[in-house]
């Protein structure tokens, strides 16, 4: 039988949106955000949940959240090493930038990122796209990079562009005006239905050096 969304999902569903155009619009893709938001959900169900003032184990943390006992384990040792905010992997966008810059086949004789041709077997762009954009076609992932400004093509070739000035500030920007109002309001929002509840919500602060936050 199929299950019909209630107000409180679709209410949820439309949140999640500007917050997903957010991420698109700094760069971060969905893996970020399923690392971040597994994080998080980990966080609070071993802080708010546990008994006699204890974190909640591994196993109660698995049935609360629906994630492996043994993907729970992994995020509370990056927790523990204070990486929770940390990603390995980024979108196929930024995995296709870091083999550009790292990668032998890709690299010139400088060893600064060459300007590729745009097809060949080897030190071509359908090289690179092929070895590491996953099933991202090449036209797809071309336009991305114009798209963000990461990428500049001419002549059947294509290259790297510089970091545009800005990006870095924009960013902390950004961080700083949804510490001050989204956030805070949403941690009012959980704190009252944890109390209404009959649960002691507890909330993470991102300003406090002793959060599960990175370094």
């Amino acid at each position: 039988m199929q299950a019909h969304p209630n107000k409180l999902n679709n209410v949820f569903f439309a949140f999640l949106q500007p917050l997903a155009r957010l991420f698109l619009r700094f760069g971060r893709g969905y893996r970020e955000f399923s690392e971040l938001s597994k994080a998080a959900f980990v966080v609070v169900a071993a802080e708010d949940y546990g008994v006699h003032g204890r974190p909640t184990n591994v196993s109660r943390i698995a049935a609360m959240t629906g994630l492996t006992r043994k993907e729970v384990s992994r995020i509370r040792k990056r927790i523990d090493e204070c990486k929770a905010a940390v990603t390995d992997r980024g979108s196929p966008l930024q995995e296709v930038i870091a083999a550009w810059r790292t990668s032998d086949e890709f690299l010139g004789a400088d060893g600064e990122p060459a300007k590729l041709p745009l097809t060949g077997k080897r030190g071509s762009f359908k090289s690179l796209v092929r070895q590491f954009a996953g099933d991202i076609p090449e036209g797809a992932m071309r336009k991305e990079l114009q798209r963000t400004g990461a990428a500049c093509i001419s002549d059947k070739t294509i290259m790297l562009c510089p970091k545009q000035p800005g990006i870095d500030e924009a960013e902390e920007e950004m961080a700083d005006e949804l510490q001050a109002g989204p956030y805070t309001l949403l941690v009012a929002l959980a704190r009252d239905a944890a109390n209404h509840n009959g649960n002691d919500c507890k909330s993470f602060d991102p300003t406090d050096k002793g959060s599960h936050t990175a370094n």
